[in-house]
């Protein structure tokens, strides 16, 4: 599959150079960023609002979430609210949810683009469909759109306030570890519940309906896997975020971990850094 035949004469008319990249479905900025193995800050994330039944598209980094605040005083639009999928449907037909390419694909569409978006190197873009994404020079497509530009996400400071209403499951059966793991997380401002056992994790998930979870593989009681496939199992929880942590780095446990639909695979030993941005790029996509 290729990018959609109306994007490439899009693109030509333009005259953008662009590298096609085939992949799994994937229906989420954050998890674009995952699959393409590439840092959340150089994937634009659409969010698509409603003012007065007319499009904007807020293209920020997918590690962003969007202000909508910052974007009514903006444009004046006290009423402006996230548009729904049947308005995203009927705005663009052609483009599967989540997938809409940030371009004047309708003469009433504005686009905004967060600032933090800026750099001189290239962006990943939805082109339309979950299977597909489009590398571009980030100047060639602000020649292309000319967006208005200015801080339509949340600072680091307002998210560092945020505590998310759910807390994140940390999964992991050594006990050091998983305290350690804790308090990475809630120096971040990330409310965390560390449990060592997927029993106990599963009566958690049901009480607590976690954000997000980080999985150990090898967990005394049960396999980290299934695990997640007793989670699928109760309906509403099977939609829950999760995080592989392990010490497994052979392709048969990729393989299935990718099957099962983790959000990302990290081996121990963990660096600091890459995990609190993995759960940050989740927990922003999530809120935005």
């Amino acid at each position: 599959m290729s990018a959609p035949h109306w994007l490439q004469r899009l693109l030509a008319y333009h005259g953008i150079s662009y590298q096609e990249h085939l992949h799994l479905p994937v229906f989420s900025a954050s998890h674009l960023a995952h699959v393409e193995h590439i840092t959340g800050r150089r994937v634009a994330k659409v969010v698509l609002l409603s003012a007065r039944n007319h499009p904007i598209m807020v293209v920020l980094p997918a590690v962003a979430r969007v202000d909508l605040d910052r974007v009514r005083a903006v444009l004046g639009e006290p009423d402006l609210r996230l548009a729904t999928e049947a308005e995203i449907a009927g705005w663009f037909k052609g483009c599967e949810p989540g997938s809409v390419p940030p371009f004047h694909l309708r003469s009433d569409v504005r686009i905004l683009m967060d600032r933090e978006l800026a750099h001189l190197g290239e962006i990943v873009l939805p082109s339309g469909s979950p299977e597909t994404s489009i590398a571009v020079r980030f100047r060639d497509w602000y020649r292309a759109v000319r967006p208005g530009v200015g801080r339509f996400a949340t600072s680091s400071a307002d998210e560092s306030k945020i505590a998310t209403e759910a807390p994140v499951l940390v999964v992991e059966d050594e006990r050091e570890t998983n305290q350690l793991l804790c308090q990475l997380l809630q120096r971040e401002g990330v409310v965390c519940e560390g449990v060592e056992e997927g029993g106990k994790a599963l009566a958690s998930a049901v009480r607590s309906r976690p954000s997000a979870i980080l999985l150990d593989l090898m967990l005394p009681d049960m396999s980290g896997l299934e695990m997640v496939q007793r989670l699928r199992r109760e309906g509403s929880l099977k939609r829950i975020p999760w995080i592989v942590l392990t010490a497994l780095d052979d392709a048969a446990s990729r393989e299935r971990v990718r099957e099962l639909g983790a959000d990302a695979y990290l081996t121990k030993p963990l660096q600091p850094q890459m995990l609190v941005a993995e759960v940050r790029e989740l927990l922003a996509d999530a809120r935005g």
